[in-house]
C-alpha cells in the first residue's frame, strides 16, 4: 500500500511539473522546480523500497529452499554451515545437534565464534545440553562470558560455566529475626593496598588457577587503589580481579557480620578466606547501587582475612571506586 501511494504521489508531482514547464513566469518556475524535487525524492524512494523488498523476497526463498532440501537430506546441514545467511545457518546448526549430540562437539565450538547471535545462541546450548562436563568447553564458555558483545549470550554463558552458587540472606532481611539491625561497629578495609590483575579470557575462576583461593601466590598481581582502573592506567572492559589481606580485632558480640560495598562498576563476585559469599549482577545498571554480604561463617577474628573480588566492567569506567567496611551487626 505505502509502494503504491508513493507511485501515484510520484506521477502526480510528474504530471504537475509538465504542465507547467511551458510557463515563463518565475514563480511558476520555481513552482515547477519544487514539484520535480518532490517527484525525484517519491522516485528514489520507490525504488530504495523496491530493493529491499526484492532482497526481503529473495532471503525468504533462499531460506525456503534450504529448509526443503535439508529435511530431504538432514545428512547435509554441515555444509549449510558455509552459508551467507544466519537464519540458514542456525537451522543447520539445530539439526546437526538433534542428530549427533556431543558427537559434534567441535562444531558447536568453532560456532561459537559465528558472527550471529542466534548461531551463537543455538550452538551455546548444544553445548549447555551435551558438553557441559568437558573442561574445553568449561573454558569456551569462560571466555564467551567475558568477551560476547550479546548480552544475552554472555549471561548465559555465565550462568552455564559459573560453578559457584550461594543464597544470600542479610539479617535485616531474615523472617526470624523481628528486632531493629544496628551496625556497632564498621572496619573499612584499606582502600590503597589492593592487588589486581586482568582476566580478559575470564578463566581466573576455573579450577586451573582458582585466583579466589586463600593460599594463591599473588606476588605478580599489580598494586592499585580504591578508584576506577581506567584512571590507573587500564583502558579496558572485561572482567578483573582484586586481592587484598587485613586483620580484624578480637571477636566481638553480634549478631552477624556483613561485607558492604559502597559501589562497584559494574558486577561483582565476592569471596572471604576461599570461600564465595555470593555476587552483585544486576547489569550495567548496578554500578552505583551499594550491596552487602552476610560473612559471619567466613569471617575470621584476631587474624588476617583475605577479600577477593572479580569484577565485570562491560562499558566505560570499572572497578572498586568506593569503599568497602566489615559491619559489625546486632
Amino acid at each position: 500500500m505505502k509502494m503504491r501511494r508513493n507511485v501515484l504521489m510520484a506521477k502526480a508531482f510528474a504530471l504537475m511539473a509538465v504542465r507547467g514547464a511551458d510557463s515563463d513566469a518565475p514563480m511558476q518556475r520555481r513552482a515547477n522546480v519544487h514539484l520535480l524535487h518532490k517527484f525525484l525524492f517519491i522516485f528514489v524512494s520507490i525504488l530504495i523500497e523496491s530493493s529491499c523488498i526484492a532482497v526481503q523476497l529473495d532471503e525468504i526463498t533462499m531460506r525456503q529452499e534450504a529448509r526443503r532440501e535439508l529435511e530431504r537430506r538432514p545428512e547435509k546441514a554441515e555444509s549449510y554451515l558455509s552459508s551467507e545467511d544466519g537464519e540458514i545457518r542456525r537451522y543447520a546448526l539445530y539439526l546437526i545437534a538433534n542428530q549427533n549430540g556431543a558427537d559434534a562437539k567441535s562444531i558447536y565450538l568453532k560456532s561459537m565464534d559465528d558472527d550471529n547471535e542466534q548461531v551463537r545462541l543455538t550452538a551455546l546450548k548444544a553445548l549447555m545440553k551435551f558438553c557441559m562436563k568437558d573442561s574445553d568447553v568449561q573454558d569456551k564458555l569462560s571466555e564467551v562470558a567475558a568477551k560476547d558483545p550479546s548480552r544475552m549470550v554472555a549471561k548465559l554463558a555465565s550462568e552455564a560455566a559459573w560453578p559457584f552458587h550461594r543464597d544470600v540472606l542479610l539479617l535485616r532481611n531474615d523472617p526470624n529475626w523481628d528486632h531493629e539491625v544496628m551496625v556497632v561497629k564498621r572496619f573499612q578495609i584499606p582502600d590503597d593496598k589492593w592487588k589486581f590483575k586482568l582476566d580478559p579470557r575470564g578463566s581466573g575462576h576455573t579450577s586451573k588457577f582458582k585466583w579466589y583461593a586463600k593460599n594463591l601466590n599473588d606476588a605478580d598481581w599489580a598494586p592499585i587503589k580504591m578508584g576506577e582502573w581506567e584512571k590507573q592506567g587500564y583502558d579496558y572492559d572485561g572482567l578483573a580481579w582484586y586481592r587484598i589481606r587485613f586483620t580484624m580485632p578480637e571477636k566481638m558480640d553480634c549478631n552477624a557480620v556483613e561485607i558492604a560495598f559502597q559501589a562497584v562498576d559494574e558486577s561483582a563476585w565476592v569471596w572471604l578466606n576461599g570461600e564465595y559469599l555470593g555476587c552483585h549482577d544486576i547489569g550495567a545498571a548496578g554500578w552505583n547501587i551499594p550491596f552487602s554480604l552476610d560473612c559471619r561463617k567466613e569471617i575470621r577474628w584476631g587474624t588476617e582475612n583475605i577479600v577477593v573480588v572479580r569484577v565485570l566492567d562491560t562499558a566505560m569506567d570499572g572497578g572498586i571506586f568506593k569503599p568497602v567496611f566489615i559491619e559489625i551487626l546486632k
